[in-house]
């Protein structure tokens, strides 16, 4: 019984397209790192991450070109964070913080966007 080259083409096809839905939904899955896996890993250098992780108590601060840096941590790394747009509402140190943005070096993060986390009472 031989097969015919259109449901070769078909079962190709489909697992093509599943690999290509794998790859892009998989982010979706996990989006969020801690700092211990971005923090001095080379391999996010240039690119976006996702870091949901605290923020450093007695570490935010304005510098004088109006941008807002704060420090990020898991408790076995750290992260500088440097964000230059308004500064969401309930931002405060000591609670957990959602940063996007490029790493632009080993431990420096480059945020696009701050989402605060609301503190749960059922944590």
């Amino acid at each position: 019984m031989r097969l015919k080259p259109v449901y070769l083409v078909v079962v190709v096809l489909l697992l093509l397209s599943g690999a290509l839905a794998y790859s892009v939904f998989s982010s979706y899955i996990s989006p969020y790192l801690s700092v211990s896996d971005v923090a001095g890993n080379d391999r996010y250098l240039g690119k976006e991450v996702q870091i949901l992780d605290t923020v450093v108590n007695g570490s935010s601060r304005w510098g004088a070109d109006g941008s807002f840096s704060f420090q990020i941590s898991d408790g076995r790394a750290t992260l500088n964070v440097t964000y230059r747009d308004v500064v969401p509402q309930g931002f405060n140190e000591g609670y957990k913080v959602v940063v996007i943005g490029k790493l632009d070096s080993l431990y420096h993060i480059e945020a696009s966007q701050l989402l605060v986390k609301c503190p749960s009472k059922y944590e």
